[in-house]
């Protein structure tokens, strides 16, 4: 799975790790993750902390999943994000692995 992380500002090695970390193990989900794009942002200022955004948009076949997290912290953010991705991955493989899921691919 490749890996995209996009910032206003220079994200340092000790966040870019823990990102990769814990993205990466969304493959054990569902192993047929091909890229997932993570969108640090920075929010309004709530009780002298800016707000912290996170988005994950993660492709898989046939479809774009994504997940939104908000926290005081990017680390908390990364994790609460990929939790909600962890579930949806879990819910689009239920989905594609039921014997009534028909596979259509575009001409």
């Amino acid at each position: 799975m490749k890996i995209l992380i996009n910032a206003p500002f220079q994200v340092n090695d000790g966040l870019k790790e823990v990102i990769e970390e814990k993205v990466g193990k969304l493959t054990n989900f569902f192993e047929r993750i091909t890229e997932t794009e993570v969108f640090l942002k920075i929010g309004d200022k709530r009780h002298r902390h800016r707000e912290q955004i996170v988005e994950l948009r993660i492709a898989v076949p046939g479809q774009t999943l994504f997940a939104e997290q908000r926290s005081d912290a990017v680390e908390k953010a990364v994790a609460a994000a990929t939790e909600k991705a962890r579930k949806q991955l879990l819910k689009y493989k239920a989905q594609t692995q039921s014997p009534n899921h028909v596979n259509i691919k575009p001409d």
